[in-house]
């Protein structure tokens, strides 16, 4: 299908009006919807509509309307647009126009709803496997998205055609099949909320060396990944509030060459940690950004003060640190809250800076401290450290 454009025309009844840069109309479109903005609903209506107006419009606009597509299973929802979908797979599948060129144009697909109970699930198994082939024609896809979602063979092996892929997500999905022999290439990878605790073979898929990213809330399935084979993961988020440290420091041994790494603690998994535990320069050697996530949790000013030293526990020095963010509020015995800051700038010059020399930034919500032009000052702000 032909989607060449030039510059509109532009005319007032046989008179011919000058031309308006597109540069102009490209701005226009842009104050309607952001192009780094998903659009709404009204606004894909609003784009299907400016696609009409010429081939211009229909090349800037048409991309953004099937930028992201969503396969839902929910039997409650609109039906009209669930059979639409349907068509437009289906074209796609059996490689006709224009389906076949606007399925070039979806960058993000979204499985959603189709954790239903046993006997609705399997009538919507054709649907499920209708959309995964059509899925897998659209090869300039880079993010896929389960949510509430099944995961059978037929979405793994479409998956395994999008050679762009670079991000998947599951929340709260079940794995009912296991997937074919395949790897995956994604580099950013989300485990949220999987229903049981996934197979070792049905995480192989993407426990291949092109990940860089793992953002999971179950440190066994985490374990489960990194003790497969070695990888090469730069960042970890572990959002599990952790209560038994020993298998998150198990992973931690599989990682050395972890750059950033975000972590939730219980006060009881901040204490197992002392005593040199988690001591940043024996665990990691390219560390650029640690945190621990602890907003509201209120740990003993003893304990605080005890964590500190043990992330600078050790010797020698972690030159790639630079960001330490440590949101845990600090008990004493006189104070119902003090300050966290207080304990690390006590221990700035003597403890702190000694073990990370090239630290820039140490936050402790809600306030940071950032060194600027060679002086330590201090901010108040909600949000991480400003680099």
């Amino acid at each position: 299908m032909d989607f060449s454009w030039s510059t509109p025309l532009r005319r007032n009844g046989q008179t011919t009006l000058p031309l308006i840069p597109n540069e102009i109309y490209l701005e226009i479109f842009e104050l309607i919807v952001p192009t780094d903005q998903p659009l709404r609903e009204v606004h894909v209506e609003t784009f299907s509509a400016l696609a009409l107006v010429c081939r211009f419009f229909c090349s800037v606009a048409l991309p953004r309307v099937f930028e992201r597509v969503t396969f839902s299973g929910d039997t409650n929802g609109n039906r009209m647009q669930a059979s639409r979908k349907t068509k437009w797979a289906r074209q796609i599948v059996a490689n006709t126009e224009p389906a076949k060129s606007v399925a070039l144009y979806v960058k993000e697909c979204t499985f959603e709803l189709w954790n239903l109970d046993k006997e609705a699930k399997w009538l919507l198994v054709p649907f499920a496997t209708l959309y995964c082939k059509a899925m897998a024609r659209m090869s300039n896809i880079r993010k896929v998205v389960f949510s509430a979602s099944f995961v059978k063979k037929d979405h793994w092996e479409a998956l395994a055609q999008l050679k762009q892929l670079d991000v998947l997500e599951f929340y709260v999905c079940s794995f009912i099949e296991d997937p074919p022999d395949t790897e995956l290439t994604v580099r950013d990878v989300t485990l949220c909320g999987t229903r049981g605790s996934p197979t070792l073979f049905t995480l192989r898929p993407i426990a291949t060396t092109s990940m860089r990213a793992l953002k999971a809330d179950d440190v066994e399935v985490v374990l489960k990944i990194v003790a497969f084979r070695q990888l090469a993961i730069d960042v970890l988020v572990l959002n599990q509030w952790m209560v038994d440290v020993e298998l998150l420091l198990q992973v931690f041994r599989h990682l050395p060459d972890l750059q950033s790494v975000t972590v939730r603690l219980s006060v009881k998994a901040v204490a197992s940690l002392l005593g040199g535990k988690l001591s940043l320069k024996k665990l990691f050697t390219r560390l650029h950004s640690f945190t621990i996530k602890g907003i509201g949790l209120v740990v003993p000013r003893h304990d605080m003060e005890m964590l500190v030293s043990t992330l600078c526990d050790g010797p020698g020095t972690l030159p790639s640190l630079q960001e330490l963010n440590l949101y845990i509020d600090t008990a004493s015995r006189w104070t119902t809250r003090t300050t966290t800051l207080d304990i690390v700038s006590d221990r700035l010059n003597g403890m702190i800076i000694p073990a990370f020399p090239n630290v820039k930034c140490i936050n402790t919500h809600p306030k940071f401290i950032r060194l600027e032009e060679g002086d330590w000052k201090v901010h108040r702000s909600s949000t991480d450290c400003v680099r």
